[in-house]
């Protein structure tokens, strides 16, 4: 690929990612990456954690760690917003084993979470994903609909069992999705191992059930702040992204949340 093809590759998704709020990039990871993660989720299932709490793996030395400092993943999130630095907010698994029929709500993720500004979740597949074993759905451009939806709590399998803060008045109904399918552009994509999601912080988004046998459905999730993105421990739910050593407005960089690409 030429250095003008890659650029325009480059600028294509950037605008896809703008307008969508979600892109596919295809084999992102090579093999050797693929199989440090595949490794490394193998060795977390084994803690048998609660679907949600497999989060923050990168603070352990190992495979998760490597990944998020040492792959350039990080000037990858950078090049697609145009952004000079990345940081790194937190990682998370999401195994969806045979027979997981449940579907995850549907949800926006930077409500839970205490940042002001631009956010970037990278989803990585580490089998192969469609609408069978649990493909991620996503409702294009709700992220500019300018929407801060409730977030929930969920049970073992991730799905909905109740509003947090519900009476809080900053935050806005989740329109039903799935009762009125006709009503809206719910796109989804196929993946292979490698492949990798980057959506953004507030698109509204749901994963379906594995309806497989034999299938599992693993995918490894990294989110990443960009130029702009400042930390309101105001905002969010999600105590255990509170830093003291950062003040409100501060820009979200800390030891905590370590710049991964960009000069400090």
């Amino acid at each position: 690929m030429t250095k003008h093809t890659l650029e325009k590759k480059v600028h294509d998704l950037r605008e896809e990612y703008n307008e969508n709020g979600v892109v596919v990039i295809k084999n992102v990871l090579n093999n050797y990456w693929l199989e440090v993660l595949q490794e490394a989720i193998e060795i977390q299932v084994q803690e048998k954690k609660r679907y949600f709490d497999n989060r923050n793996m990168r603070m352990q030395s190992g495979g998760f760690r490597d990944f998020c400092l040492h792959s350039g993943i990080g000037k990858i999130v950078a090049e697609l917003v145009k952004s000079s630095r990345t940081s790194l907010v937190f990682d998370q698994m999401f195994v969806k084993e045979v027979g997981t029929k449940t579907r995850t709500g549907w949800h926006t993720d930077q409500p839970y979470w205490p940042i002001v500004g631009p956010i970037m979740t990278t989803w990585i597949a580490l089998d192969h994903v469609d609408d069978e074993n649990g493909a991620l759905e996503f409702i294009p451009g709700s992220h500019n609909w300018g929407k801060k939806y409730h977030p929930f709590l969920t049970d073992q399998l991730g799905a909905f069992v109740k509003y947090i803060k519900p009476d809080d008045p900053q935050y806005d109904e989740m329109p039903d999705f799935d009762k009125n399918r006709d009503k809206y552009e719910i796109k989804s994509w196929s993946l292979d191992p490698g492949d990798m999601l980057a959506f953004d912080g507030f698109i509204a988004h749901s994963a379906k059930g594995n309806q497989t046998a034999t299938r599992r459905r693993r995918g490894y999730a990294v989110r990443f702040a960009t130029d702009g993105a400042t930390y309101d421990p105001s905002q969010g739910v999600a105590d255990w992204l509170k830093d003291d050593t950062l003040e409100p407005g501060d820009p979200f960089e800390s030891e905590k949340f370590p710049l991964v690409y960009g000069k400090s």
